[in-house]
């Protein structure tokens, strides 16, 4: 009696263990399944979410003369200008202070690093959030200049009859050199570094026999181009009369090709290969790409409308839209195309939701995302302004 008492005691207690495990396993549903409803609302809310005012958080005054430019990297933002560069972090906090003297200062970022040489001239600065890195000067003539996540830059330069392009680690150490002849390869468009350094992209436009034909070429400075000719890892050559302006390595594995009637876009993980090619009609008036997306604005002959056509890294287009803003410049960040002239700005989300539309009292030269919701820097020349919409 005993026995079966006991044996009855432990199936009424293994029945309400079992009771209990499926009431949590219920409640514990329960609870994910509204914690993902809110978290699909709370997406859709800033998805959908539209600003009309902003409030002035800091303003932070920038001494030196008028910008020239204004270049976003991880820690913050730079301004630059012919006699030096001022950082701010992403709090508003001054980071550095840098006097130069340049002509033409151009200037480009990776991750935590910022380039900013004097085209035409022979000096290169390269900072991080501490301040100059390094500088280098060349030997040549600078015409353009990229910079890598750890510090590495690539110069282009005039280098008698023809040019060349050499890699530089931060103290200034020769990593490689390509050397080119107007003769052979033709004039210089455009290059662009991936973001780990070991890969570049040119643009060459020759013209012989009274032909002209553009020709983008692809290196490898890894393992993988250790054993190929002038690190040479394969090229395209596009139609007679087919211009190149612009190549841009979008990602450290994926090239973006602009062409003066479309784009086409390239993987190179370590050699290159066609992803797809987009033919348009009409003249573009503007490129712009992130790590995910790139597009062309287009304007057709005879008319004043413009139209934004968006893509991802695989060729299929992900939103067209007309544009009746005149923008003076526009560009993508990681979640929103911003476009802004001298007095206005419109922020756009990537599904085409205007999210802030804003005429200033002052001048605008530039707009640039801090937090990526609801925080941005606010450029009028002598001042960088913390704002935040509401």
């Amino acid at each position: 009696m005993a026995n079966e008492k006991e044996g009855q005691a432990l199936r009424e207690y293994g029945n309400r263990k079992k009771r209990l495990k499926r009431r949590r396993r219920i409640i514990i549903g329960f609870l994910l399944l509204i914690l993902a409803a809110a978290g699909v609302a709370a997406y859709i809310f800033i998805g959908l979410k539209k600003y009309t005012d902003y409030e002035l958080i800091k303003t932070t005054e920038v001494t030196g003369t008028n910008a020239v430019g204004y270049i976003e990297f991880t820690e913050g933002i730079v301004k630059y200008s012919k006699d030096g560069a001022v950082a701010l972090g992403r709090k508003g906090t001054p980071l550095w202070n840098n006097s130069y003297e340049m002509s033409d200062p151009v200037a480009d970022s990776c991750g935590k690093y910022v380039v900013i040489a004097d085209r035409g001239g022979k000096s290169i600065h390269i900072y991080n959030e501490k301040g100059e890195a390094g500088n280098i000067a060349t030997v040549n003539d600078i015409l353009a200049v990229e910079v890598a996540n750890q510090g590495v830059v690539a110069a282009l330069m005039e280098a008698g009859k023809g040019n060349q392009i050499i890699l530089y680690d931060k103290d200034g150490t020769e990593l490689s050199v390509i050397e080119t002849t107007t003769s052979t390869q033709g004039y210089p468009l455009d290059i662009s570094l991936s973001d780990d350094g070991r890969k570049l992209v040119t643009s060459y436009l020759s013209y012989t026999e009274g032909s002209v034909t553009n020709m983008v070429s692809c290196y490898n400075f890894g393992e993988v181009g250790k054993n190929r000719t002038d690190r040479f890892a394969g090229g395209f050559k596009f139609d007679e009369g087919i211009i190149v302006p612009r190549v841009e390595f979008v990602n450290n594995d994926t090239i973006c090709v602009y062409k003066d009637n479309g784009f086409v876009i390239y993987s190179m993980e370590e050699l290159p290969r066609d992803v797809h090619a987009e033919n348009v009609e009409g003249e573009i008036q503007s490129i712009l790409y992130n790590g995910k997306y790139t597009g062309i604005v287009l304007q057709q002959e005879g008319s004043t409308d413009r139209q934004l056509l968006l893509y991802d890294l695989k060729g299929k287009k992900v939103m067209e839209k007309n544009l009746d803003f005149n923008y003076e410049k526009i560009y993508l960040t990681d979640k929103e195309l911003i476009m802004y002239n001298n007095t206005a700005c419109i922020i756009m989300k990537l599904n085409g939701v205007v999210k802030f539309k804003y005429t200033f009292e002052g001048s605008v030269e530039g707009i640039y995302p801090i937090n990526n919701l609801d925080r941005y820097y606010l450029m009028n020349g002598k001042d960088i302004m913390e704002i935040q919409l509401k």
